[in-house]
C-alpha cells in the first residue's frame, strides 16, 4: 500500500453509568500508561434512559487481557466486548522545529513519498510554554508555522 500501513487491533469497550467523572479520568490515564494505543469516552443512554459512557480503548493484541483486566478492577463494568478491526494508517517520520530556544517534534504523514501533513506534538509544546511562560496557544501557533517547512 505503498505510503500506508494496515495493522490488526483490538478495540475494547465497556458501558458505564456509574462513575465519577475523576475516575474516569484517571482510568483513561491508565489505560495509556498500560500501552493502550488511544482511549476515549463517548456519552449514551443506557437502558433506564440513565446517562453513561462508553469507554473505549485501542490496543495491540498482546495487551488485551492486561488492559481488559484494568478496565474491570478500576471500573464498575461487570464485562468487556473485545472486536478485532483494521487500523490503516499514513506512514509517518519526527522532525522538529525550535520555538524560543526549546525543540518541539513535529509528526509528518507521508503520502506518495511527500509530507502531506506536519503537526507539532502537543507535549512538547506544552512543555515549552511552561518553560518559556508563555501561552501554549502561542507556542503550538509557532510551531505550527514553523512545521511548514516539511510540506511541499
Amino acid at each position: 500500500m505503498g505510503d500506508m500501513s494496515c495493522e490488526e487491533l483490538v478495540v475494547l469497550q465497556a458501558d458505564l453509568d456509574d462513575e465519577s467523572p475523576q475516575v474516569l479520568g484517571a482510568v483513561i490515564g491508565r489505560m495509556l500508561s498500560l500501552g493502550a494505543l488511544d482511549a476515549h469516552l463517548c456519552p449514551l443512554v443506557m437502558k433506564k434512559n440513565r446517562p453513561g459512557v462508553r469507554l473505549e480503548v485501542l490496543c495491540r493484541a498482546e495487551l488485551k487481557d492486561a488492559l481488559v483486566m484494568a478496565m474491570l478492577l478500576e471500573t464498575g463494568t461487570l464485562g468487556v466486548k473485545a472486536r478485532t478491526v483494521l487500523r490503516y494508517a499514513l506512514a509517518r517520520r519526527m522532525e522538529s522545529v525550535i520555538v524560543g530556544g526549546h525543540a518541539v517534534g513535529v509528526k509528518c504523514a507521508i503520502h506518495d513519498g511527500a509530507v502531506v501533513r506536519a503537526v507539532p506534538e502537543w507535549d512538547d509544546c506544552a512543555r515549552v510554554a511552561e518553560e518559556l511562560l508563555r501561552p501554549v496557544r502561542d507556542v503550538l501557533d509557532e510551531a505550527r508555522a514553523l512545521a511548514r517547512v516539511f510540506l511541499p
